[in-house]
């Protein structure tokens, strides 16, 4: 089994510290010891690399560069596959997230970003307006399957950005103004090491310029503990707002001009817009709306993180 849940990896007082500082938190394979095997994690992701596009169960997505349709992120994996069940929602990442937040923590979202030969990289942005509007703050344990380097497109972080207020533009990006004279820091990764860092982090990621794929498992996780079903509502919202290639919603109806917001109500609001609908499409908005499980927010469109110069997330 490559998950050890039977011994907690200790943080020190030091790591912890340079968490808070710096914002995020490398620990070398041979440090945390998470693994018995990395092969066995391999193997797992070659696996799931090999799923289908079977519609009502985990989620591909795809991006399409130089005429190519790369495979991208895969997302809703602990249904499928009982091994991501204990990699991402066991003890032992829940104990260390503890032990480095003082806060216990839930899982709401689970995915492997692929970052194939070529795929896209992206421009300095924050992770937080893709979430907030499930989870205002959260944390992300991105555990490297491929060597991550500088060639084939590393996260690089802004140490300590998440202490400041990061001006956003319309876009996602980070405004340019605030990024003169701030150094980007590249996270160079081997194969079964751990990236821990939050939500405010600004960063920005190279393409791929490599002949090889930059794998990692991710879980991003929350701290309000009275929302255990907030990974529901949360794929459910993204089911109709960000389909995947194997499970596109059919499109809402137009409601708004092209500069207006796209907004959710909740089924028997009182709206012009609704009631300009004809039936079958009301009906239409209520099953979607249904789909979302509840969700009682004015939602709009959005996808994982920032759209780099291609309109791709940052994986």
């Amino acid at each position: 089994m490559t998950v050890n849940d039977s011994s907690d990896y200790g943080l020190s007082d030091d790591e912890i510290e340079f968490y808070r500082h710096k914002g995020y938190l490398r620990i070398p394979r041979q440090a945390h010891g998470w693994f018995h095997d990395l092969a066995e994690l391999r193997r797992w992701v070659a696996e799931i690399q090999q799923w289908g596009l079977e519609k009502g169960k985990w989620r591909h997505y795809y991006e399409t560069t130089d005429g190519k349709h790369l495979l991208w992120g895969t997302e809703k994996l602990m249904e499928y596959y009982p091994p991501m069940q204990d990699l991402i929602a066991g003890h032992w990442p829940l104990s260390l997230l503890k032990a480095l937040t003082g806060r216990e923590m839930v899982v709401f979202k689970d995915e492997i970003g692929w970052k194939m030969p070529g795929g896209k990289g992206a421009v300095p942005h924050l992770d937080l307006p893709a979430y907030s509007l499930f989870a205002p703050k959260f944390i992300e344990i991105m555990i490297a399957v491929d060597a991550h380097t500088v060639q084939n497109g590393c996260l690089e972080f802004v140490p300590g950005s998440h202490t400041e207020a990061v001006p956003i533009s319309a876009d996602g990006r980070v405004e340019p103004a605030w990024l003169e004279g701030k150094e980007f820091v590249p996270m160079l990764l081997d194969p079964g090491d751990l990236l821990i860092f939050n939500e405010s982090m600004a960063h920005r990621l190279a393409p791929n310029r490599t002949d090889q794929r930059r794998a990692a498992v991710f879980g991003t996780y929350h701290f309000d503990l009275s929302q255990p079903d907030l990974r529901d509502k949360f794929y459910a919202h993204r089911l109709i707002h960000s389909p995947p290639e194997n499970g596109k919603a059919p499109p809402l109806p137009s409601l708004t001009r092209p500069d207006e917001r796209c907004a959710l109500r909740r089924p028997g609001a009182d709206s012009v817009r609704d009631r300009q609908l004809g039936s079958k499409q009301r009906r239409r908005r209520v099953e979607q709306i249904n789909e979302c499980k509840g969700i009682t927010l004015t939602l709009e469109p959005f996808s994982t993180s920032v759209v780099a110069d291609s309109g791709v997330s940052s994986n």
